[in-house]
C-alpha cells in the first residue's frame, strides 16, 4: 500500500459526488486536472495538499468511477476526519461509506452516513477503539475487539468497493484542489 490512504464513496456520478463534496465541505475549487495514470494523481495530490507540501488551508483529492460507486479518494487523510461533513453530504447524495488505513500509524477508519447522519464508525487510533452506532451487515459475527486495519479494509471491500492494497489501477482520474473552510 505505501502509507496511508482514505477514501469515501456514494453511489452517484463522479461529476455529482464532486458538486456535492465542495458544498458539503465548503469548500472553492482553484484547480482541476484529469489523469490516466496514478502517479500523476499522486503528484498533483502532493503540490496541492497542505498536509502533503501545498498551499495552507487547501486539500486536494481525486475522484473516479468503481463499479456503481464514485470514489473520492485523499492521500492526506483528511476525509474521514469531518463527520459533520460527511453527514451533509449523505443528506444530499444518499448513503456514503468512508475508511481509512494507515499501517505505519495503526490507524484505521471505517464509516457509514446516511439520511444526514452518522449510522457506524470504527476508529482504531492509539491501541484504542471508538465504536458509534449500529454494526453493518459485513460485521455480523465478529468481534469489535479485532478492529484494526485489515478489518477496517474489509468493511470497506464489503461494499464491492476497490482495495486499498495497491493504487487504483484504471482511470480516468478528475483531480481537484479546493481552499476549505
Amino acid at each position: 500500500m505505501g502509507g496511508g490512504r482514505s477514501a469515501m464513496a456514494a453511489k452517484i456520478s463522479p461529476e455529482k459526488l464532486r458538486a456535492a463534496v465542495l458544498e458539503a465541505f465548503g469548500a472553492e475549487e482553484v484547480a482541476a486536472e484529469t489523469f490516466e495514470d496514478f502517479y500523476d494523481v499522486k503528484t498533483f495530490c502532493r503540490e496541492h495538499s497542505e498536509m502533503l507540501g501545498g498551499e495552507v488551508g487547501q486539500e486536494a483529492w481525486y475522484i473516479w468511477k468503481s463499479g456503481d460507486w464514485a470514489v473520492m479518494g485523499d492521500l492526506s487523510m483528511e476525509l474521514p476526519g469531518n463527520a459533520d461533513a460527511l453527514a451533509r453530504l449523505s443528506k444530499a447524495v444518499g448513503p456514503v461509506v468512508a475508511c481509512a488505513i494507515d499501517p505505519y500509524q495503526e490507524y484505521a477508519f471505517f464509516a457509514r452516513f446516511e439520511d444526514g447522519g452518522l449510522k457506524r464508525r470504527l476508529v482504531l487510533e492509539d491501541e484504542q477503539i471508538l465504536e458509534e452506532g449500529l454494526p453493518v451487515k459485513a460485521e455480523r459475527g465478529r468481534h469489535i475487539d479485532d478492529f484494526n486495519e485489515e478489518e477496517a479494509g474489509r468493511l470497506w471491500l464489503s461494499y464491492d468497493l476497490p482495495t486499498f492494497d495497491h493504487d487504483p489501477l484504471e482511470g480516468p482520474f478528475s483531480c481537484f484542489a479546493a481552499k476549505v473552510g
